[in-house]
């Protein structure tokens, strides 16, 4: 009698155990899969900060090149003027 209760407590507990391994095995999976996304987007975030750096840097490059621009062609305008009086 009390092998019987071991052996029905015994598959009672795997009926339990097993599926809940198989559970904690799936979840350990996912959380693996999330931290390597994570992974892979703070490089890309990374990646678009310094693109968005660059990109500001020719932006100011490009705004001092349009001042340049209109001061010589101010300077330009003035010898034109000297020039045709």
């Amino acid at each position: 009698m009390k092998l019987d209760l071991w052996k029905v407590f015994t598959v009672a507990l795997g009926a339990l155990i097993m599926p809940l391994a198989g559970w904690v095995w799936s979840v350990n999976v996912e959380v693996a899969q999330l931290r390597n996304d994570v992974g892979d987007l703070e490089r890309q975030a990374a990646n678009l900060e310094e693109q968005v750096e660059e990109q500001e840097e020719a932006t100011r490059t490009l705004i001092r090149v349009e001042s340049d621009l209109k001061h010589v062609r101010d300077i330009l305008s003035r010898i034109e003027d000297m020039v045709t009086r």
